[in-house]
């Protein structure tokens, strides 16, 4: 057998050992469980036919939104998350556990220019925020949504959703640095009961 083969035979079983390492942390986890990745701490808030909706504690370090736009699709923070920070994740559950999944980026007020996009890695939005509300703790600091205040159209082109530490939404200017609770769907391994549905 070449080398070649060989290098083949033995990524395709790591990719297993992997995948059933990520088996084993997410099999019987249920609603509002925790677990950990990559030196995070994730708790779910969802499960869907596709996977667990899982929403990260804040990272360590504040993050700005952005230098200079509202808008999610152009932001710094969205090019973070989905890059640097997916990688990191990724390397430990690999990237075929990461489904991407649309974002609706309707402002506050109902404008809808920003359209929407599809992440990998994102954060909540109002409407996610106050879908899982019950299953979201207060923190001692401020966190990001991705929910413009408004848009340009209405001469808002900086302010962006917050939920403060006693858990009400306000906005800041972009360029303010708050916590990040990265949002993401780790693949379904495990048949959940038609209770835990949605």
């Amino acid at each position: 057998m070449d080398l070649e083969k060989r290098v083949e035979m033995l990524e395709k079983r790591i990719d297993k050992l992997e995948s059933e390492n990520m088996k084993e942390r997410l099999t019987g986890l249920k609603v509002g469980d925790y677990f950990e990745v990559a030196g995070t701490k994730w708790r779910i808030l969802d499960i869907k036919p596709c996977g667990y909706v899982c929403l990260s504690d804040v990272l360590e370090e504040s993050r700005t939104f952005d230098s200079e736009t509202n808008n999610w699709k152009s932001s710094s923070l969205r090019k973070y998350l989905n890059n640097d920070f997916y990688k990191k994740i990724a390397d430990e559950i690999m990237e075929k556990n990461i489904l991407p999944f649309g974002r609706d980026l309707l402002s506050l007020d109902g404008q809808n220019e920003y359209g929407d996009c599809t992440d990998y890695v994102s954060l909540l939005s109002v409407d996610d925020y106050r879908q899982y509300r019950k299953l979201i703790p207060n923190i001692d600091k401020w966190w990001w949504l991705l929910t413009p205040w408004s848009t340009p159209c209405n001469g808002y082109e900086t302010k962006v959703s917050v939920v403060s530490p006693s858990g009400f939404i306000s906005s800041f200017n972009c360029d303010f640095s708050n916590g990040v609770r990265p949002l993401c769907i780790c693949l379904l391994y495990t048949s959940p009961s038609p209770r835990d549905r949605t």
